[in-house]
């Protein structure tokens, strides 16, 4: 039995060793973090579209519960992932006023590590599975002159068909399901401003082959999660009425301590905020797109760093 466990602890052991097995990374799978904020509940008509994001991520600051990066010397990760989406939105409605929908993505990552004291990385992989089904208000909800307020529920599935090896510090997939409900508004204003925001509520399954400092694999449960996605745009009329730019960001929050064997891994809640600027463009033929780009803060038990999101829709 292991009782009460320290995070910190796990990780002292590890440094001192330097055997560095998945215990050292942050637990929660990869999550929607800034991915989709712009105008994010404004549904497009009916159709097939592709959704293509670039994504890349560096840090070289690893922090403990504290906020403090407490591993030595230079230790520094450099993610790239290709994300490619399907989303399906049918002409049939469920009402005159709820539309409905089915999307489906699978990322294609390589993350590049450099560590002076082990940290590795399984690369060049295809990440998990993600299916989601969703429904949406066809008509907005008008809450005044020049207000109206747009919303899609999706309740999405995250397969366990990522590469994942538990001798490796980051890995593409995470070796459990994950159950995450959303709910995006995005609120229309006068003088072409908008504010959107995605609330997503993560459940984590178990991952039954978990390396720990003993050798041995072991059954780690990752915590609730809340965390969401917001943007605040403002179109640049003087050069076009499709042209936005303006604040985006994402915030995380660990609610419960992830488990090992069943027991509460003590400070195991992660935590991170970030904000930067973006820029969103819409072409006469309705193609979308966007750059995004962020800058963590307040990370605990977790990479603190930079982010740049790419986006471009397409309708077949």
């Amino acid at each position: 039995m292991l009782g009460k466990i320290s995070k910190v602890g796990i990780l002292v052991i590890l440094m001192v060793s330097l055997s560095f097995g998945t215990a050292m990374a942050w637990h929660q799978p990869a999550l929607n973090l800034g991915n989709t904020n712009v105008l994010d509940a404004i549904v497009p008509p009916p159709g097939v579209y592709l959704e293509l994001y670039t994504m890349w991520y560096n840090s070289d600051e690893f922090k403990d519960n504290n906020g403090h990066n407490f591993l030595p010397g230079h230790n520094e990760m450099t993610l790239e992932a290709i994300v490619p989406q399907l989303v399906w939105i049918p002409k049939k409605r469920l009402t005159d006023n709820l539309g409905f929908g089915i999307q489906a993505l699978m990322p294609v990552v390589n993350v590049d590590m450099d560590s002076d004291v082990g940290l590795t990385a399984n690369s060049n992989a295809f990440g998990d599975l993600c299916i989601g089904p969703f429904i949406y208000g066809i008509k907005p909800i008008h809450l005044g002159d020049g207000f109206d307020l747009h919303w899609v529920f999706e309740f999405d599935t995250y397969f366990p068909t990522g590469e994942y090896d538990k001798h490796e510090t980051v890995n593409p997939g995470s070796n459990l399901w994950t159950l995450e409900p959303w709910l995006s508004f995005t609120l229309m204003m006068p003088h072409g401003f908008s504010f959107s925001t995605r609330q997503h509520f993560t459940y984590n399954t178990t991952n039954d082959d978990y390396l720990m400092p003993d050798g041995k694999t072991h059954d780690l449960q990752p915590g609730l999660c809340y965390h969401f996605n917001y943007s605040l745009m403002k179109t640049v009329d003087f050069i076009s009425p499709r042209l936005r730019f303006g604040v985006v960001g994402y915030y995380e929050k660990q609610l419960t301590e992830d488990q090992i064997d069943d027991h509460d891994l003590d400070d195991s809640k992660e935590q991170v905020f970030a904000i930067g600027p973006a820029i969103h463009y819409m072409t006469k033929g309705g193609v979308v797109v966007s750059l995004k780009s962020y800058f963590e803060s307040a990370a605990e038990n977790r990479p603190e760093g930079a982010k740049l999101v790419g986006r471009i829709i397409f309708r077949f």
